[in-house]
């Protein structure tokens, strides 16, 4: 009985000890609903859109901020983000307002935004946006600045990346990014010579067609265009197929003389052979099928008038070679 006693007190139990727990995952994911894209003459921010005009855009997207323990959500921020630029018809240089909105917060605070923008080519992007500020109550704004460096007879088209990252102490940092709309920047208003500017270099959005209205008080010339809009691939009709510009000086004399040739003598004196589409398209001469295209004898002054006319519209709105644009009569 002592011997099994002694037997009993002298085994060592040892209890089953518990496997270390795992470290919890903690981390950041980040959402944007891209917006879509359509265009407008005056730009008015919308909520999941982009709106712009030649010159101004602006893109508005609703994002989320999700904190996530071991893959699963515990808390969120909601808030939209605003880029709007304004590029500059005749310089390169131009700027961009961001803005984060207030954010609405579910077990999510002390969560703070950063951002970073690049863009290629010739073009260069500085972020003027407060770093580490905290989503909440309050809006954070800020700015882009930009320049372009693009070379005498040259254009260079790019857009902006901007990547955003939002990090809380504990989780791993959450970023994204994104795109702007396509940008151009061009030093190619030179004149024939090709020794002083017509135009200062200047920058646009390629993607907005521009719409050309200043035949409307030119009644011959006027007239002939609706006569060709209203037949055939109706070119250059608001909303349908554009014309584009024909840069080159003998092609745009080539295009005149196949349908209003030197040789061909006015109905009577003062009138002049007036050409749609214009001999400064691509469109223009006998480039498109004879249903969409007319010639028309017109008074003099307006064929004069014309020409400048259509030289101011493509200043205006920076239209390059092949760019195309619409005529509203």
């Amino acid at each position: 009985m002592g011997v099994a006693a002694l037997a009993l007190a002298g085994t060592v139990v040892v209890p089953a000890q518990a496997a270390p727990s795992a470290p919890e995952k903690l981390s950041i994911s980040v959402k944007i609903d891209p917006p879509s894209s359509p265009s407008a003459r005056a730009v008015s921010c919308r909520v999941s859109h982009v709106v712009y005009n030649r010159f101004e855009s602006c893109a508005v997207g609703d994002a989320t901020v999700t904190l996530l323990r071991n893959g699963r959500p515990v808390g969120n921020a909601k808030f939209k983000i605003t880029n709007r630029m304004t590029l500059q018809h005749k310089k390169l240089k131009w700027s961009e307002a961001t803005a984060i909105s207030k954010a609405t917060l579910v077990n999510a605070s002390g969560i703070r935004a950063s951002l970073a923008v690049s863009c290629a080519g010739k073009c260069k992007a500085t972020s003027n946006f407060p770093v580490g500020r905290t989503l909440g109550s309050s809006a954070i704004n800020g700015s882009v600045g930009y320049t372009s460096g693009v070379q005498k007879n040259k254009h260079d088209a790019t857009t902006a990346k901007y990547t955003f990252t939002f990090t809380k102490p504990g989780f791993t940092p959450g970023v994204i990014s994104y795109t702007s709309l396509k940008f151009r920047c061009d030093d190619t208003f030179w004149n024939r010579a090709n020794t002083a500017r017509i135009l200062s270099p200047g920058c646009v959005f390629p993607s907005f067609t521009s719409t050309m209205t200043t035949m409307q008080s030119l009644p011959g010339i006027s007239q002939n265009i609706r006569n060709v809009q209203s037949r055939g691939r109706k070119l250059g009709v608001p909303g349908g197929a554009v014309i584009r510009r024909e840069a080159k000086e003998a092609k745009i004399q080539a295009n005149r003389n196949a349908v209003c040739p030197s040789s061909q003598r006015p109905p009577r004196p003062g009138l002049s052979c007036d050409e749609y589409p214009f001999a400064s398209t691509l469109e223009g001469g006998t480039n498109v099928p004879a249903n969409s295209r007319g010639t028309a004898w017109v008074p003099v002054d307006e064929q004069r008038k014309q020409g400048g006319r259509i030289q101011t519209f493509h200043k205006k709105e920076r239209i390059l070679h092949g760019d195309g644009f619409w005529v509203k009569v």
